[in-house]
């Protein structure tokens, strides 16, 4: 027996409410606005962005002013595209940092602001920069670095073990290998003997 129109006509409300919602979600997760907030474009240049990626907030101060809008690449270097709130004003010696929240946590860009009296307009570049810190490049360097750390106290020990062994070889016996060459002097006997008591000649 087929559904009344009634019963189809419910299903499908449902069905497009289903639909809406799961868009959505995957734009909330996907961190992409369907209507962005009224605002202006400002870029960035940095040599390692580093798990940087598109929909990062931007903060000043640790609060968010924008959004990560576009990453791509510039004459070997990560061009960042940054979509700034609307009222939001950052001048021209601002620097641009990218840093992680927490120890692994996400990466964001941070804008220090400067001493400049210029304020950026739509379409304008930070020219300061900082690139982010690459956790697996310092545990690689300290480990470079521990290595090489006991070849070079073993060379320096077998040098003066070299040195301190050439100073005593050969020394003859009596003569100190602070290299003084002066031999102890020869102990002296007294070859003094006394005379022999005379005989008595009374008898």
């Amino acid at each position: 027996m087929y559904a009344s129109r009634t019963t189809q006509f419910i299903v499908g409300i449902f069905a497009v409410l289903g639909i809406i919602a799961l868009a959505i979600l995957s734009f909330r997760l996907g961190q992409v606005s369907i209507f962005p907030p009224p605002g202006y474009t400002l870029y960035a240049n940095f040599d390692n962005i580093a798990g940087l990626k598109t929909g990062d907030e931007v903060q000043i101060a640790g609060v968010k002013i924008g959004r990560v809008q576009n990453i791509s690449l510039d004459n070997e270097r990560a061009r960042i595209t940054m979509r700034i709130n609307e009222g939001i004003q950052i001048d021209d010696d601002a620097i641009a940092s990218i840093l992680t929240s927490g120890l692994i946590g996400s990466k964001y860009v941070s804008i220090a602001p400067g001493p400049g009296e210029k304020m950026l307009a739509n379409g304008d570049t930070i020219r300061q920069t900082q690139s982010a810190f690459v956790l697996e490049n310092a545990i690689g360097q300290l480990i470079n670095n521990a290595g090489s750390s006991p070849s070079a106290s073993k060379d320096s020990g077998g040098s003066e073990g070299g040195d301190s062994g050439a100073n005593s070889i050969g020394a003859p016996p009596g003569v100190s290998s602070s290299g003084s060459g002066s031999a102890p002097a020869p102990k002296t006997q007294n070859t003094s003997k006394k005379p022999a008591a005379k005989p008595s000649g009374n008898k």
